[in-house]
């Protein structure tokens, strides 16, 4: 049984909320937390960067029990509507709080799935930043369900949710291919973790991810694999000159 955490990013109990419950119901071997991020108290980043240099943040409220949740968890599914093209404001407050996952990100190989609800357009952009930001925390992207207001109650299969089971078993990572994009940027958080903060080159050190060509054991082209050693390569010497003059 896996523990799944489901987080609804809408200010309303409606047309995302419901469809998340339909999504829920998927799942109904698996241990469910189903969070209404409206429910809660959830003060803006306020850029201070506490939580990059000494490793916790100074904002007392429940933005760090969300955080919390997500680290607890086995897989993650995150249903937002769409606004003005974008994810909205306090879904967006919770990923600014969470920022010093970029460097020490304590959800690496987990799998995510997002769910998105819109009156007609918008799902494009906001996915797009969605999936960059698993990306960039080292997940597995499992796929979406997005719809809008003409096909909302129209039933979805069952089997977009196959990827999403399988990696909720972290021993499937075996398998994973992560793409170019995600190697690059893995690398670019690893120059960054040997050269810029001691935090993250103590944490990338005690993960053993300084040695590795990705955070975790996976299928990497040969190909992929030496151009991330190049890029590697390139990055650190820009910076330690950089660092030099």
């Amino acid at each position: 049984m896996a523990k799944i955490l489901i987080i609804n990013g809408s200010q309303r109990k409606k047309n995302t909320y419901g469809l998340l419950k339909r999504v829920q119901e998927e799942f109904i071997d698996d241990e469910i937390d189903f969070v209404n991020i409206s429910e809660f108290e959830i003060k803006a980043c306020t850029g201070c960067e506490q939580c990059l240099r000494k490793g916790d943040c100074h904002l007392k409220d429940d933005g760090q029990m969300i955080l919390d949740k997500m680290v607890e968890s086995d897989g993650i599914i995150i249903g937002t509507p769409i606004y003005l093209r974008q994810i909205p404001g306090l879904l967006k407050v919770i990923f600014d709080r969470g920022c010093a996952w970029y460097h020490r990100s304590p959800l690496v190989g987990k799998p995510i799935f997002f769910v998105t609800t819109t009156q007609v357009t918008g799902t494009k952009n906001a996915i797009k930043y969605l999936k960059d930001l698993s990306v960039q925390w080292g997940m597995v992207y499992a796929g979406k369900l997005n719809k809008t207001l003409f096909n909302l109650d129209k039933p979805f299969k069952s089997s977009i949710f196959n990827k999403f089971k399988k990696y909720l078993d972290h021993e499937n990572l075996l398998t994973y291919r992560p793409s170019m994009k995600q190697i690059f940027e893995f690398h670019t958080q690893k120059v960054l973790a040997q050269e810029i903060l001691p935090l993250d080159k103590i944490y990338w050190e005690e993960k053993g991810y300084v040695d590795k060509p990705y955070f975790f054991k996976c299928k990497i082209h040969l190909w992929t694999r030496f151009l991330g050693f190049l890029y590697y390569k390139f990055l650190s010497n820009i910076i330690s000159k950089n660092k030099t003059v």
